[in-house]
């Protein structure tokens, strides 16, 4: 055995002392860079299938009875928590919403998809549709969306603002996505809890005090079905106040009696609004075919289903036989129901028939108030008003046909007052009947150089720098306007007198106070209540008026 001691053990213990080392100090270097790849292995053997949400008995076949929706085909469009027994009807939406917080539209979209799809199609969302009603542009597509009035005028540069009733979200510009479902706002029309409401300055979105989670569960409730309520509130604040705009649709009509509303008088019919406004339905009363709600537009053909008054009451030679007002209605075959039978608007709530846009921008302070309905009669964003309670409708022929004023297509006015939306029929025109119209007259900017009817930038900034309701400067607020929409602005502008007629078919009195009620002609024959120009006489014709 070598001795430890002997110098050639010495050396070679060193030696391996000093390899040591050197291995040592490598390992506290920085790491290589790793190799590439190597080969991807074989994939996997697939995992067995899962339950699909459809699939009731978890068989894996799809059974007739799981198509819920009756459509043909078994599919996630049939799954919804009713699928799986967990809520009753009038509960699914409480369950759920109790269980999942609300997420904004896409917490709707989750199961009802194609419905979101549905409701892009229709005027309640586009403000806008194939205009068949308005004359020389059946064609087209019009709508709230470029037609002028005499009201706040118009919604381009202003859309942050009017879409305070839009049924979606965000509209507050020319860049909107109409084709984007989650900007849909279903809340708006199938809260049931009473509590929803937009912001009024947030282009449609929710005011922030709203608890949505208490709307969400609100949904089924009813069977959904919109209340007064829900159409009421954007209705009835058209133009900016209560009953400003129609004078027939007041907030009163949520909680009133018969003597103002026969059909929506809790003592009377207590109908909704969808009564008459209806989807329409496979066979009438079957599955939803879409979203569109039946009314009286101005610009674009029927969306669902308008019930008219022959379709409850029967028909006017039909329903006055053998009554007192059977000499008029006999003599009388161009009357529309409603000129009799809604005697007077505005009966509770005061409406607006005057509207002076000339004399807005002043400080004037205090703000005077109509004595008779307590209502300002100046705003400085606004100018000065004229108020009316028991408004005489006027009546004009109609037979479903408007002449409106359309940005960029017709907004030249040829004569004063401007029209800015009216009747086209006359009493020579065939099927057109005599019916009751609300008259609003004001004035308005114009272009003095060119009789352009202009649309003034009024509210926040989407719509260029310089709104009149922040800098109370028509020329910047026209210029504006004129960028926006593309219109011709001279730079020079003067206020021109309008007029447009809105048509009133709400506030159906009793019959008891309907006009000629007991053969009385006098309701309208010597009254000097009616101006029987615009009904193309000279004048009264029971004194002696003419028409050609």
């Amino acid at each position: 055995m070598r001795d430890p001691r002997s110098r050639e053990y010495r050396f070679s213990a060193f030696l391996g002392v000093v390899c040591m080392a050197f291995a040592l100090g490598a390992c506290s270097g920085d790491d290589g860079k790793d190799g590439a790849d190597g080969i991807a292995g074989a994939p996997g053997v697939d995992g067995s299938d899962g339950i699909s949400c459809w699939d009731l008995n978890e068989n894996g076949v799809a059974d007739p009875n799981e198509d819920l929706n009756g459509d043909g085909v078994v599919d996630v469009l049939d799954c919804n928590a009713l699928a799986s027994g967990a809520y009753q009807t009038a509960q699914l939406h409480v369950g759920y919403f109790t269980e999942n917080t609300y997420e904004g539209t896409q917490s709707c979209l989750n199961c009802h998809g194609l419905l979101g799809e549905d409701l892009l199609t229709n005027a309640h969302f586009t403000w806008e549709g194939v205009s068949a009603n308005i004359t020389g542009f059946e064609g087209d597509v019009n709508g709230k969306t470029n037609l002028i009035n005499n009201f706040c005028i118009a919604v381009p540069t202003n859309e942050g603002r009017c879409t305070h009733c839009h049924t979606g979200y965000g509209w507050d510009d020319n860049t909107f996505a109409f084709n984007d479902p989650a900007t849909v706002d279903c809340l708006i029309c199938h809260d049931q809890s009473g509590t929803y409401k937009k912001g009024k300055t947030t282009a449609g979105l929710p005011d922030p005090a709203v608890d949505l989670d208490i709307v969400a569960r609100s949904v089924a409730l009813n069977d959904g079905k919109p209340t007064r309520q829900n159409c009421t509130f954007c209705h009835a604040f058209a133009g900016g106040g209560d009953n400003v705009k129609h004078g027939d649709i007041a907030m009163n009509l949520l909680d009133t009696t018969r003597d103002f509303d026969v059909h929506m008088g809790t003592d009377g019919g207590n109908m909704d609004c969808v009564d008459c406004h209806q989807v329409m339905r496979v066979n009438g009363d079957g599955d939803l075919v879409d979203h569109g709600i039946g009314g009286m537009a101005y610009h674009s053909v029927d969306d669902g289903e308008m019930k008219g008054c022959v379709d409850c009451h029967g028909n006017l030679a039909g329903i006055h036989v053998g009554t007192t007002v059977q000499p008029v209605t006999d003599l009388h075959t161009t009357l529309a129901c409603q000129v009799c039978h809604i005697p007077a608007i505005a009966r509770s709530t005061s409406t607006k028939t005057e509207w002076y846009w000339a004399d807005a921008g002043q400080d004037i302070d205090p703000v005077p108030t109509d004595p008779a309905t307590g209502r300002p009669l100046y705003d400085k964003k606004k100018g000065t008003f004229v108020w009316e309670n028991n408004v005489r409708p006027e009546l004009l022929y109609f037979d479903g046909k408007w002449d409106r004023m359309i940005i960029n297509k017709n907004d030249q006015y040829t004569e004063l007052p401007a029209v800015l939306g009216a009747p086209s029929a006359d009493y020579t025109t065939p099927g057109a009947m005599i019916y009751p119209f609300k008259k609003m007259v004001g004035n308005q900017p114009a272009d003095a150089g060119n009789q352009t009817m202009l649309v003034p930038h009024l509210f926040g900034m989407k719509g260029g720098p310089n709104p009149y309701w922040v800098q109370f400067d028509w020329d910047l607020s026209l210029t504006d306007g004129a960028n926006y929409t593309g219109q011709t602005y001279t730079g020079a502008f003067e206020f021109v007198d309008t007029v447009m007629y809105l048509t009133v078919n709400h506030e159906v009195a009793p019959k008891e106070q309907a006009l000629g009620m007991d053969a009385a002609c006098g309701d309208c024959h010597s009254s000097g209540l009616i101006d029987w120009t615009g009904l193309g006489w000279s004048d009264d014709p029971v004194l002696g008026g003419t028409r050609p």
